[in-house]
């Protein structure tokens, strides 16, 4: 069932944002997300979905960019365009699962198992280059058997917010929804704080004082043709190339669980060893264990399934990604700047706010057997390098470094296919389980399948189990390899 041909009046003035070089990198993508809610008590009237409907689009107008159309102006240079009177509206749909409810919570909530229809096939943009037709928000409801359950399946385009900002949206959303199931009469929902001007974080950002740093210096590298007709093309076109690049038939995403305990166990042995006062994360212990955990994956299933035939040698020739001789391997994680800018006030900014930073381990070291030594080694400089996000590395990541149209897409496309890489995203500390649409909080919160490899997420259990979740997409042969190695499989339980 779909709802998306309503056309409801919103009160959503005509206005254009300039979207930043942030935003630029994450034009090609959505975020998914899958929220799963239990109908504990038999509801026949749980979840709505013309209820949901209704306070999604009361939501938007407090979200005004998500129902603009994404332009692009030039080679690098987008810009959302909010029509009055030609608004992008949410696309929602409703699918029924044949299963029931606690079958699913039995597979821990698998997403594997939804019906088709409720993920979408791909994270990417897809479309012509008439890309202001891009649905900038894309949300399935799938009802279970008997009404036991529903998983809301999230798709907002990445170009317009990041997990900071989707979680505001959420909770927004869900506070409006929750009002309706009290009084579906209601028509005033409090005033929203969000802040979804670009200007907020330019005016914040301080303009740079030194050149460009030497660890953003080794994050650009050289252009090609390629990435400036990637750049040249409309995100959805461009979203199709980079898919393309980066497409396999067999990226699956599997699931892991580390308890509180082993986490602060974990967080104990780095501080024990390191013998320093130094502060250590849980971000510093789950970035250097899945480092670990993963290289060694990778080294491994090379070793068993080295590249032969002609195409497997000239596909990375022609990117620009042979690693044949890689000494470092590549970890990189979004570091939100938001609490990192003196009197910034970003707190309630809702558009991308995450920059780069990159960790370099040798192979060499990743190799070894992973001992508490290496484990402190490699946390140490997890921790070093969140230490050097410091306001000159922020202002350098966004107004300075190489203005070319292509250099965010450069990674991307020339990199595409370098084994020995990651990007992490840490979730953990957002607020996920306080989305309540009226009905209690989530009982699990898990990203979809982007079909995007060597992506690792990190997201925080329910308050009732503790701990983090931690997602990761690449080749089912390479997740198989995580599963048995014995450093991971002693600490890291799978789910699925």
């Amino acid at each position: 069932m779909s709802f998306s041909s309503e056309s409801p009046v919103l009160n959503v003035k005509s206005q254009t944002f300039e979207l930043n070089k942030i935003d630029v990198f994450c034009a090609i993508a959505y975020i998914p997300l899958l929220y799963t809610f239990k109908n504990t008590d038999g509801n026949s009237s749980f979840m709505s979905a013309e209820l949901l409907n209704k306070s999604l689009y009361r939501a938007i107008e407090d979200f005004p960019i998500f129902a603009g159309r994404l332009r692009q102006i030039q080679p690098g240079k987008l810009k959302v365009v909010v029509d009055s009177n030609d608004l992008n509206l949410p696309k929602f749909t409703e699918v029924q699962s044949s299963m029931d409810f606690a079958n699913f919570e039995a597979a821990n909530f698998n997403p594997a198992l939804l019906p088709t229809g409720a993920v979408k096939p791909t994270a990417f943009f897809t479309g012509g280059f008439q890309e202001g037709n891009i649905k900038l928000v894309d949300i399935c409801i799938v009802k279970f058997k008997n009404d036991r359950g529903v998983v809301l399946s999230v798709n907002i385009a990445h170009v317009l917010v990041d997990g900071y900002g989707f979680n505001m949206f959420m909770h927004r959303w869900a506070e409006i929804n929750k009002k309706l199931v009290s009084d579906c009469t209601a028509t005033y929902f409090g005033v929203s704080n969000v802040v979804y001007s670009r200007s907020i974080l330019q005016k914040a950002v301080p303009t740079p004082q030194k050149p460009l740093l030497s660890e953003l210096y080794k994050m650009y590298i050289p252009g090609g043709y390629l990435s400036r007709l990637v750049a040249w093309v409309s995100p959805g076109i461009r979203g199709k190339i980079v898919e393309s690049i980066h497409a396999s038939a067999d990226i699956s995403i599997s699931c892991f669980h580390v308890s509180r305990e082993t986490l602060d166990q974990l967080r104990q042995s780095v501080k024990t060893i390191s013998a320093t006062d130094q502060r250590i994360s849980d971000n510093d212990v789950l970035m250097a264990a899945i480092t670990i955990a993963y290289a060694q994956s990778i080294l491994k299933h090379k070793s068993e399934h080295p590249d032969v035939g002609l195409a497997s040698r000239l596909k990375p020739t022609l990117l620009g990604s042979s690693s044949k001789n890689l000494k470092n391997f590549v970890a990189v994680e979004a570091a939100d700047i938001r609490h990192r800018i003196p009197n910034s006030n970003l707190e309630t900014y809702s558009g991308n706010s995450a920059i780069s930073m990159m960790m370099l381990n040798p192979i060499e070291l990743l190799q070894m057997p992973a001992s508490p030594e290496v484990l402190t080694q490699v946390a140490l400089g997890v921790r070093k390098s969140t230490e050097g996000v410091t306001s000159e590395y922020i202002a350098q990541s966004i107004n300075g470094g190489d203005a070319e149209s292509d250099v965010v897409l450069r990674p991307l496309i020339y990199k595409a296919r370098v084994a020995e890489r990651l990007m992490a995203t840490n979730f953990s500390r957002f607020t996920l389980y306080k989305t309540d649409f009226g009905w209690g909080i989530p009982q699990f919160v898990a990203p979809a399948n982007t079909k995007i490899p060597k992506i690792a997420t990190f997201f925080p259990a329910h308050p009732s189990k503790g701990g983090v979740y931690v997602h990761l997409v690449d080749s089912v042969s390479i997740l198989q390899q995580m599963r048995t190695n014995s450093f991971w499989a002693e600490r890291f339980e799978f789910a699925y």
